[in-house]
């Protein structure tokens, strides 16, 4: 029988052609970062708590919790990320877990961004979820890469 407590991560990279500078505030500031990611009240401050919402299924509300646990500026963030409800039948669990997004600058002057979850269950109950969080991390960055431009020409 599996241990409770053993978790697996998963890790999505992607390369974006937008400066760090770029790529780092549509990390950290909320307006930019809910155009590619989800709505949310982020602000890069260790410490500072907030909520993700993403759309409410079954019993859920829709809401993560969160809190930010490490902040270097232009280069690395990282939060707690919980939420979720256990009688999802898609989604199927309550996570409780670490979000750690590192960018570091390409020689070209580009951006490569590591994406990465730590604490999934690594039961087979959780398959769902995980493969849910893998498609949707690559899904977002996806976004990210598509939407730069336009936060860059528009963003205020």
């Amino acid at each position: 029988m599996l241990d409770a407590t053993q978790t697996r991560s998963l890790t999505t990279e992607k390369d974006l052609e937008h400066p760090i500078e770029a790529v780092w505030r549509a990390m950290t500031d909320s307006e930019w970062l809910a155009v590619w990611f989800f709505p949310n009240d982020i602000e890069p401050v260790v410490g500072h708590k907030f909520t993700i919402w993403s759309r409410p299924i079954e019993r859920w509300d829709g809401e993560f919790k969160c809190q930010v646990l490490a902040v270097e500026p232009g280069r690395m963030l990282r939060f707690s990320w919980s939420g979720g409800d256990d009688e999802l039948k898609g989604f199927g669990r309550y996570i409780d877990t670490t979000v750690t997004w590192t960018i570091s600058q390409l020689p070209n002057g580009g951006t490569h961004f590591v994406f990465i979850q730590d604490g999934i269950d690594a039961a087979p109950t959780a398959d769902a979820v995980y493969d849910v969080m893998l498609k949707g991390s690559e899904s977002v960055l996806r976004s990210l890469a598509k939407r730069l431009p336009d936060l860059i020409a528009h963003g205020a």
